[in-house]
């Protein structure tokens, strides 16, 4: 839920810069993406099968051409791979998506 609200308080102007981890159901709600002007970076699970990988490949299309959307997925790495509490948590993408936020954020 997390990352699709973030998505979501980007596209109402609330915020200065989105970052949106594993963000279901974005790919049903792209009417709103134009809305988005703040710079944001999504992270995804090549193995996330609540956001399947073309759901994935709406929401890049969608963003095309876009210099202030930013896409990292994670080979190996399924939905909540960021929490270490779940089955699915992968170690290497957390550190991966970790660093790529903290550097985004620095940046923007």
């Amino acid at each position: 839920m997390g990352g699709r609200f973030a998505y979501k308080t980007a596209a109402a102007g609330a915020v200065d810069k989105a970052v949106a981890y594993y963000g279901g159901g974005i790919h049903n709600d792209l009417d709103t993406a134009d809305k988005i002007s703040v710079p944001i970076q999504f992270h995804f699970g090549a193995l996330d099968a609540h956001i399947p990988l073309t759901a994935v490949d709406s929401i890049k299309a969608k963003f095309a051409g876009r210099p202030n959307a930013e896409f990292h997925v994670y080979d190996g790495a399924d939905h909540g791979f960021n929490c270490s509490h779940r089955a699915s948590y992968s170690r290497h993408a957390a550190a991966l998506a970790h660093g790529y936020t903290l550097e985004f954020l620095e940046r923007e």
